[in-house]
């Protein structure tokens, strides 16, 4: 028997925050926590592993079952250096090994034959123990999940004091999956990584045998670990099987599924309603319309389905557009203030972008990501070599760190100072768009959550109405709904976009072309984030077996490879419509097919519905078959690349 969670409630005093939630976990699930902000997600988790009590319900968790819990700020263990840290998780085997130690001391002194060999049994089962327990494998276990989670490059005897916030969640990490508990708790597990780390941590906790369940934003992390999702949604908890991914495609049909079950039993209503009406003061009739009462009287109604939560309406437009050339950018070196020293941090970086682009750059945390758009926009000056914008090019900046913002302000007046000559209501209207509703206007910048800061900072973005947008990381702060939002916006903006981001699912949604800085140059990879792994991984290989391409590509002139790229964009785009085409003829044909009952008796009507329908499966073969050539158009364009 797994974890069994049955009708949980908890209430911080007037504030409902879960009601009647059960979820029933089996033994090594791997189970994804979602749903918007304040939805009590965290809260959740703390009851599960005990910290925090609740009001009602039940928790059963199995016999001997431990429980280890990664919360968003672990910081354990100050004053101990990182191995004693790590070491610290073993303390009985640590205690073996030092009785061992004192029993090889023991031996090596003088004693005669009875207590010597006396030592020697002790010897031999605390021995047989410590293996047991895995110690002669112990440092090597330590050092795998240490490296593994980005501590390769660390001295093991730093004090963990010295660590950054960033660094002691990460090391609380390392200690959890070191202790190997059997239900483990995860709170965004993923902030802080690097993208080498989480792909070991997910490699890692896909094998764990164990159960998993963690709350995460990080929707690639989600389709790449989990197997079942539960949303906590409207004080409901709902199960959905597979990834994240999936989850998205079963409440999609779900909704649908619900709202035609509801419009068809509606419509049923309303037909008994006017039979009963118009027969039922008829005596020829009236015994029929009482029937049809009894038939609506029994009838158990289904409500209508609940529409989404409140979602951000992004819109990013552009009031003119740039010049083809947007940005160049030839051997930069960046530099930053160390200690009082001028230190360089990545060099030789050399950019080319042009209008319409939606170009990514990744690296490793601390690499210069965020200083090198800092250094583009002018608000660092640190650096050498050059850079050029193209004419008509307006920039605007998505800070991470929201640091433009004043915090005296209220969110009205913040947007109000843009737009001086609106009337108040079409300030609010924007300001509902990101989710800012009545009362909520009036609060001070300094008092907003991160989520709320990032909302009103994109919505100042919204308002400038730049063709070229820099984006420092500004999918944090943000909820799953939020995010998609964001990615359906950015994927429509019609001006270029350069932007950081750790968020690899919006990644392969939005970047066509990923620049990976290192601290000796930069690296292209054309296509999203999974393009870039596939390159990234096989570039040996790919480099013996595509030589003759190679050689080709760089005699290539440019106007050629903006060519193709265009042929594939155009391609991709005509499939995308071919499929929408496809879903929405599919769907008009379903409905055909229940009006076909509906009117069975009626053969003109009946007639009338069945060329409807065999015109419109002539456009969806044709459709098909539309569909079919522009993949292996697409395939083969790819090929050429």
């Amino acid at each position: 028997m797994g974890l069994q969670i049955q009708n949980i409630s908890k209430s911080f005093g007037i504030d409902v925050i879960l009601e009647n939630i059960s979820m029933n976990v089996i033994d090594n699930e791997k189970v994804g926590l979602i749903g918007i902000n304040g939805a009590g997600k965290t809260t959740l988790l703390r009851i599960i592993s005990g910290e925090l009590s609740y009001d009602g319900g039940t928790i059963f968790t199995p016999k001997d079952a431990r429980i280890g819990f990664l919360k968003q700020d672990s910081n354990t263990h100050l004053g101990k250096t990182i191995w004693n840290s790590m070491m610290s998780v073993f303390e009985d085997v640590v205690r073996l090994e030092e009785e061992m130690r004192e029993l090889e001391q023991k031996m090596s002194t003088g004693t005669d034959e009875a207590e010597h060999n006396r030592i020697m049994n002790q010897y031999a089962v605390k021995s047989e123990q410590f293996e047991k327990k895995g110690g002669f494998e112990l440092r090597t276990k330590i050092m795998t999940i240490l490296n593994g989670m980005g501590f390769e490059s660390f001295d093991v005897n730093m004090k963990v004091d010295n660590l950054s916030g960033g660094e002691k969640t990460k090391l609380s990490m390392a200690r959890l999956l070191l202790e190997n508990p059997e239900i483990l708790l995860l709170d965004e597990p993923t902030n802080h990584l690097d993208f080498k780390t989480m792909q070991w941590l997910e490699q890692y906790l896909k094998a764990y045998k164990g159960t998993v369940i963690t709350v995460s934003h990080d929707r690639y992390f989600l389709d790449s670990l989990v197997d079942t999702i539960y949303e906590i949604e409207r004080n409901k908890c709902t199960r959905y099987t597979g990834n994240y991914t999936k989850y998205l495609e079963q409440k999609k049909t779900n909704r649908e599924i619900e709202l035609r079950h509801y419009n068809t039993q509606q419509r049923e209503i309303r037909h008994l309603e006017e039979y009963v009406e118009k027969n039922s003061v008829r005596a020829s009739t009236a015994k029929m319309a009482k029937s049809r009462q009894k038939m609506l009287d029994r009838m158990e109604v289904i409500e209508r389905p609940d529409g989404d939560l409140r979602e951000c309406k992004f819109n990013f437009e552009i009031t003119y557009p740039s010049y083809k050339d947007v940005l160049t950018a030839n051997n930069i070196s960046l530099m930053v203030n160390k200690s009082g020293i001028l230190t360089t941090i990545a060099k030789n970086i050399s950019l080319d972008i042009k209008r319409g682009e939606k170009i990514a750059l990744i690296g490793a945390n601390g690499v210069g990501k965020s200083t090198l758009m800092k250094t583009l926009i002018g608000k660092h000056t640190d650096y050498s070599g050059e850079f050029e914008f193209g004419r008509n090019v307006e920039i605007s900046y998505y800070d991470q760190e929201q640091r433009f913002l004043d915090n005296k302000k209220t969110v009205i007046d913040i947007i109000w100072d843009l737009l001086p000559r609106s009337e108040e209501s079409h300030i609010r209207s924007l300001l509902g768009g990101m989710l800012f509703h009545n009362e909520e206007v009036y609060k001070m910048v300094g008092d907003l959550s991160g989520g709320e800061r990032a909302r009103l900072m994109l919505l100042i973005i919204m308002i400038e109405k730049a063709n070229t947008l820099f984006l420092d990381e500004p999918t944090n702060h943000l909820d799953l709904p939020s995010k998609e939002a964001l990615d359906e916006a950015v994927n429509s903006y019609e001006g270029t976009v350069f932007l950081v981001s750790h968020d690899r699912y919006f990644l392969n949604k939005i970047a066509d072309r990923i620049y990976e800085l290192t601290p000796d140059g930069i690296k292209r990879y054309e296509g999203n984030y999974d393009d870039y792994l596939r390159q990234a991984e096989s570039a040996l290989s790919r480099q013996v077996s595509t030589a003759g391409k190679a050689a080709s590509l760089s005699a290539r002139s440019y106007e050629e490879e903006k060519r193709l790229k265009a042929n594939i964009r155009n391609t991709t785009k005509k499939l995308e419509n071919c499929e929408k085409v496809i879903e929405d003829t599919e769907l008009l044909i379903e409905e055909l097919n229940r009006k076909l009952e509906e009117f069975g008796s009626d053969y003109d009507k009946v007639k009338e519905i069945y060329e409807e329908i065999e015109k419109n499966n002539k456009l969806l073969s044709d459709t098909y078959e539309q569909w079919n050539k522009l993949s292996e158009e697409l395939e083969k364009l790819k090929s050429e690349e």
